[in-house]
């Protein structure tokens, strides 16, 4: 009976061997097709993040040139010179008159890079005023040298539009006489219709507008997993990495269309309704359509699209299922490795264990009553142990988003006041433009949207940085890249975008730099720290309505690394406290809103990302001036 027992624990122990093996196996193809899954999508997604940055790109440039270019040519029709009632009567013999025209044009032509041409062409086509700009020099045009524009589609189309209105449009190829212009020139004409009523010729004022600029930053902005492409609405490219298939309808070549080279991704890009539409074969596209300007009233008839789409290079879709294969073929051979290993192990013991069965059985019976005993107690601690975790968790969450929320609501404030101060600047240039706009109002006007919008730039990108690292804190930053930064220029802009809340405070912000040090590390987050640690010294260091002084000192240490000190004249932090002061939600003001997250989130960053040192001196009772003292110590790369 004893031999019986055994050979059927044997059996069963050898059938446990096989199905743990077919578990390991079939576990192993699991994770190693999770591998597969999350590696494909991970890359998949750093392109598609990659191309969209480079599609807001190129529809800011866009956006800000048709913008301009619009406004331009209002500012230049709505000059009094141009219109009846003023002093000046324009008659084709008054060698004065005309000449005063051209002179206003010359000027306003000459304020402006990107304009190549200013006509004022009559109703019938013909042109009565005509400058030409090229290299930063005005060409009047001779009356005998000027031609008929009759012809032309932008002639035609905006002397339809009623007065006073203006058309801008398509881009193409500038022409003279039949002929396109050699070196190729982009080119956009703008037309504001001009009634006889109002103006001393009835006809058209156009500006040709030279996009070889915008072109070109837009060429700059490709790259390879980037490439930019834009396409008119006959699917004609107006931008190609590849020059030999720009232009195809203005070179009378029918072939060089993107339904001719990739029908699907042309389709694709007709049928689009979203703002954004993904596309992928063996590479990966992202689609959309640029935003266009024409007449306000005509917009339907007149309607022009602009296609827009970025590509990755050739086959890299291929690319990306072969790395996530490599990454998947890894895991599971790994996986197998180690089932295997352990398959061995347990075989080994096994044998050893049926030696000592026997031994065991007697023992077993006396211990089971414990055991039961045992296991109970354990499951009841594991339960409570669980329930504490999660609900530290939860507590966690709370205080996290908490966080998030009150870090980030002074940065986006501070921005969209910025915005709101540009708007209110720019509704006063308008109206300004309106009444009769002088350089003094035009320069100091440009000068506070500047402001305003480096202001507006500096918050976002802080928030920007914000989000970044509550998200990223627990992972390898280093697909980030370090790049060349100025300390004291981050002090300042830092100090200006925490003005609104130092200026109701009696706390004094000093600065000290010892020389101007420029390192190579990570600027956004370099900022943050100091943020942290300034605001940290505000909240906690003084007493309410208490008069102090911050201090931000700036120097190199003997070892050539940089030092970043940020010192208070506030109470000090007791030494008991010291230890744990960088530990997360430890915090003396919870409540006050604080949450503790703040130095927590330095040594983090001091450490983690920026490969630094954070050291903590303060002694409520000492004698000297600053109380408190954290020094970030930067490696000088």
């Amino acid at each position: 009976m004893e031999k019986f027992d055994n050979t059927n624990s044997v059996s069963l122990s050898n059938k446990q061997s096989y199905i743990k093996a077919l578990f390991i196996a079939v576990a192993s193809g699991v994770i190693a097709f999770l591998v597969y899954w999350q590696v494909y999508q991970a890359r998949l997604t750093l392109v598609q993040d990659y191309q969209d940055d480079k599609l807001s790109l190129v529809q800011t440039e866009f956006v800000k040139e048709l913008s301009s270019i619009k406004k331009l040519t209002q500012v230049l029709a709505d000059n009094k010179n141009l219109k009846r009632g003023n002093k000046l009567r324009y008659m084709f013999r008054d060698r004065e008159s005309i000449r005063s025209i051209n002179d206003y044009f010359v000027n306003f032509g000459l304020l402006s890079p990107i304009i190549s041409q200013i006509r004022w062409i009559d109703i019938t086509g013909n042109e009565r005023f005509r400058v030409d700009f090229k290299n930063g020099e005005a060409k009047v045009v001779k009356q005998k040298e000027l031609q008929n524009k009759m012809s032309r589609y932008y002639f035609r189309q905006g002397i339809a539009i009623e007065a006073p209105d203006s058309f801008l449009s398509k881009i193409d190829l500038n022409m003279e006489h039949g002929s396109i212009v050699e070196p190729y020139v982009p080119t956009m004409r703008v037309t504001y219709r001009t009634s006889s009523s109002d103006y001393i010729v009835d006809g058209l004022i156009i500006i040709n507008f030279d996009l070889s600029a915008l072109f070109q930053r837009i060429r700059d902005y490709s790259a390879d997993n980037a490439q930019v492409n834009i396409v008119n609405k006959d699917g004609f490219w107006l931008y190609n990495n590849d020059r030999s298939k720009e232009w195809g309808f203005m070179l009378e070549m029918q072939e060089l269309t993107i339904a001719n080279y990739n029908p699907l991704l042309w389709e694709s890009m007709q049928n689009q309704q979203e703002n954004t539409v993904r596309h992928f074969d063996s590479n990966v596209y992202t689609l959309d359509k640029l935003p266009t300007l024409f007449s306000q009233k005509y917009n339907e008839t007149l309607n022009d699209v602009i296609y827009i789409y970025i590509k990755s290079k050739d086959k890299l879709i291929t690319e990306i299922r072969l790395v996530a294969l490599g990454y998947a073929g890894i895991s599971a051979i790994f996986l197998l490795t180690i089932g295997g290993f352990i398959l061995y192990r347990e075989y080994c013991y096994t044998k050893v264990l049926s030696n000592l069965f026997e031994q065991l059985r007697a023992e077993k019976l006396e211990l089971d009553s414990v055991n039961n005993k045992l296991s109970n107690t354990i499951r009841q601690q594991q339960l409570l142990q669980d329930s504490f975790v999660e609900a530290q968790k939860l507590s966690s969450l709370g205080m996290m988003v908490a966080g998030v929320a009150h870090e980030m609501n002074t940065p986006i404030g501070g921005a969209i006041i910025s915005v709101s101060n540009a708007e209110s600047v720019m509704n006063s240039l308008n109206e300004a433009i309106k009444t009769g706009l002088t350089k003094s109002q035009l320069e100091s006007s440009v000068l506070s949207l500047d402001d305003n919008l480096a202001l507006a730039r500096v918050n976002l990108d802080k928030a920007a940085v914000l989000v970044k690292s509550f998200k990223k804190m627990a992972i390898d930053r280093n697909n980030e890249e370090f790049i060349k930064c100025n300390i004291e220029g981050l002090v300042k802009e830092l100090l200006i975008a925490l003005n609104s809340r130092l200026k109701t405070s009696k706390i004094k912000i000093t600065t000290r730099f010892d020389d101007d040090y420029t390192i190579k590390s990570r600027p956004g987050v370099i900022s943050q720290v100091i943020e942290n640690l300034v605001m940290n010294a505000l909240n906690h260091a003084f007493e309410h309505n208490q008069t102090g002084e911050i201090e931000i000192k700036v120097y190199k240490n003997e070892k050539g690394d940089v030092n970043i000190t940020v010192s208070d004249t506030g109470c000090g932090i007791e030494k008991n406290q010291q230890s744990s002061i960088f530990e997360p939600f430890h915090t003396s003001a919870r409540g006050k809103g604080n949450i503790g997250l703040g130095l927590y989130m330095v040594s983090q960053w001091v450490t983690g990302i920026l490969k630094g040192q954070l050291d903590l001196v303060s002694d409520p009772q000492r004698e000297e001036k600053f109380k408190t003292q954290f020094t970030v110590t930067l490696p000088n790369k």
